[in-house]
């Protein structure tokens, strides 16, 4: 078994650091911002990276958009490199100092970070053998980021949907931020490094960044956010990202009730899909990470307002601040819609909160900020609004959907499949055994660290009601809310704003069971074994997860999966990179095409083809694309068809049905390349019976 393109993947994570640290490592010794200049080694390397993380996806983006290209964004960061190492030969002494105190004293910390990249990569890399490609279960969504990624190399900004191509671009609908700075990593990478090389590599980066954004709210933030506890403890609070909820127990049931008594539609490929998703870490970064990156910058935002907060911070730092808190929210919203959104129910809570406290100085910098951002994300916000044929809203009211309610009620209570109203009112009534499930140890952790809290005579501080209310929003948008757009990424991604500051808070508990600590109070002895169970079980979830995703994938396997990479490998090193690929779209996912082929479709498949570009012509190219490959067309026909879309090289697979016909074109032209399950035409390879043609063919 051989890991598929190391090498590539090697070459990205080493590149990253130019886009995703030294920027804010610059930003962070330049201007002092959140005391930077006095704060440990370990911490400032974690602000470079947080800092990085939020100015850099809508500044990158406003800049690019303005110029029609990227070259003044090629500029700007040969500037910040540039500044980067005249300030590291100024400060060379407090540079080595850094570097010396980073290896005394983060030795464990630098051997986790090590791990991490070696997992990350371990579980994203295809590993290729003689009888099949393994793939990891998060490539279904990688499909669509490496597109992305892709796209924007290939067309620029704003960037045409890899999915769908009528005879011209069609502009993407999606909020690909995060994609635009894998993006500058496979134009920086060139051709060592790949589109999914760099989307993988920013993986690697976002599980850094969620452990920067734990340090740097424990060392800057201390006690303040937790109701006079001395110090959150980093090492405890990042091994509950490790910890999931009791999905384990009804995904384990699922199985067994379809393994033994064929009933229901049994396990799915990830413990998460057994219910309306709250996700675990784990799953949500590798799957889906640009929805936790966007957390990670909101709640990079909320470190810098808690900073302008602190007593005897001048007019100048909060001015910076708040312009910095309003970039960041401007690439949050730009990564992740859904996460802001959910961000923002939370801020405006507490707006109303600490209006009725009389806390009137906090306000202008949150408001201030927040005008700003949507002043900064409104030509992001304009172009998809372009993009999008929808007339319908992106969000419904609703109440979270609940399996059991859902699917196993109705058939004890009849009355219930001809009522949506009394299928509501019963996911209402379920609703905290919905959570229970979903969150395990971090609600019951939730509920001890509320009663010990009440139990304490100090007021909420500013700091703690604002993560009170962001926890509270999240709740509730997820919870009332769906959204529209094919799946309920509102009601899974929003979560994350709630998961991290129940981190946050089960980070005590935690300490309390395994230390008995002074806050011992905190967990009764009755709770002990509740507590033992959610942990176990959230652990063994994890695990499981993780072996899932390595060895559960979908789509083709064996030979067809073989043929299939070697195809597209060969449409990404014998053809120029604007060629537009025709293959057959009467897929639900078309895998190698966008993992190994970096090239526009003219459809997708049937997930993708249509998913985003909203309308009816995405939906006219994936019916007319798929008759393609369903009927005998004469040679002049395919012809005409590809040049029609514009169509540079035509993948045929044995599975389609024009395969089966000997007569067809598909046998009759001899192909650029073929193996015995994939046959590969470029356009002047189909033969062309028309006069024209053949008198051209002749003189030739």
């Amino acid at each position: 078994m051989v890991p598929d393109h190391p090498g590539s993947l090697a070459v990205a994570i080493l590149l990253y650091p130019l886009i995703l640290w030294i920027p804010g490592m610059v930003l962070g010794g330049s201007t002092g911002v959140l005391g930077f200049r006095t704060r440990s080694a370990a911490v400032q390397v974690g602000l470079g990276l947080l800092l990085s993380m939020s100015v850099c996806p809508i500044l990158v983006y406003l800049l690019a958009r303005a110029s029609g290209g990227f070259r003044p964004v090629w500029a700007v960061f040969g500037i910040v490199w540039l500044a980067a190492a005249v300030m590291a030969v100024r400060h060379r002494a407090a540079l080595a100092a850094g570097v010396r105190e980073l290896w005394s004293t983060g030795k464990t910390g630098l051997a986790l970070a090590g791990i991490w990249i070696i997992f990350c990569s371990l579980w994203e890399i295809d590993f290729v053998t003689s009888g099949n490609v393994f793939r990891d279960l998060n490539t279904m969504d990688a499909i669509a980021h490496v597109g992305f990624t892709d796209a924007i190399t290939r067309t620029g900004i704003p960037p045409a949907n890899p999915f769908a191509y009528p005879g011209h671009p069609l502009p993407l609908f999606y909020y690909y931020g995060w994609y635009l700075i894998s993006s500058l990593i496979d134009q920086l990478g060139g051709s060592f490094v790949t589109a999914r090389a760099a989307v993988q590599g920013g993986t690697v980066y976002l599980g850094l960044g969620i452990a920067a954004l734990v340090i740097a709210w424990s060392e800057i933030l201390g006690a303040r956010i937790f109701g006079g506890l001395l110090k959150l403890r980093t090492g405890l609070a990042l091994a509950l990202f490790a910890i999931t909820g009791l999905d384990l127990i009804p995904w384990t049931f699922l199985y067994l009730l379809k393994r033994f008594f064929d009933l229901g539609s049994g396990a799915g490929a990830s413990i998460e899909w057994w219910n309306e998703q709250v996700t675990a870490w784990v799953g949500a970064v590798l799957m889906s990470p640009h929805h936790p990156v966007a957390m990670v910058i909101s709640f990079t935002a909320v470190l810098l307002f808690f900073g302008s907060m602190e007593p005897g911070v001048r007019r100048g730092q909060k001015i910076l601040l708040a312009l910095l808190m309003a970039v960041a929210l401007a690439s949050a919203a730009a990564v992740s819609a859904y996460v802001v959104l959910a961000l923002g129910a939370g801020l405006a809570i507490w707006v109303l909160f600490a209006a009725r406290r009389g806390w009137w100085k906090l306000l202008p910098p949150l408001v201030g900020a927040a005008v700003l951002a949507a002043i900064l994300y409104a030509p992001f916000a304009l172009e998809l609004r372009a993009a999008s044929h929808e007339t319908s809203l992106p969000v419904t009211l609703t109440v979270r959907a609940f399996l059991p309610v859902d699917y196993w009620l109705p058939s004890l209570l009849r009355f219930l499949k001809h009522s949506p109203a009394a299928i509501y009112a019963m996911r209402f009534v379920f609703l905290p055994l919905n959570y229970f499930a979903e969150l395990g140890f971090f609600m019951v952790a939730t509920v001890l660290y509320w009663r010990w809290r009440k139990s304490q005579p100090r007021l909420l501080s500013a700091e703690e009601s604002l993560l009170t209310c962001l926890a509270a929003g999240s709740v509730l948008v997820c919870t009332f809310l769906m959204s529209t757009f094919s799946w309920n990424d509102l009601g899974w991604r929003g979560f994350l704003i709630a998961q991290f500051v129940m981190v946050l808070w089960a980070a005590p508990v935690l300490e309390a069971l395994l230390y008995r600590a002074p806050q011992v109070r905190m967990l009764p002895s009755p709770w002990r074994p509740l507590v033992w169970f959610c942990l176990v079980v959230g652990a063994a979830g994890t695990f499981t997860e993780i072996v899932n995703f390595r060895v559960n994938f979908e789509g083709p396997t064996g030979s067809q999966a073989l043929a299939d990479r070697d195809a597209y490998l060969w449409v990404d090193q014998h053809t120029n990179p604007s060629t537009v690929m025709l293959f057959n779209p009467s897929v639900h996912l078309e895998y190698f095409s966008s993992l190994y082929g970096h090239r526009q479709a003219v459809s997708g498949g049937e997930a993708y083809g249509s998913h985003f570009s909203s309308g009816p012509e995405s939906e006219r190219i994936l019916d007319e694309a798929t008759r393609f490959f369903n009927t005998g067309e004469s040679p002049a026909e395919a012809r005409s068809f590809c040049r029609r879309y514009g169509v540079g090289v035509v993948i045929v697979h044995a599975m389609d049905p024009v395969w089966k016909d000997r007569n067809s074109w598909v046998w009759t032209a001899r192909p650029s390349y073929a193996n015995s399950l994939t046959r590969i035409f470029l356009t002047d390879d189909i033969p062309d019976p028309s006069p024209k043609f053949q008198a051209s063919a002749s003189s030739q």
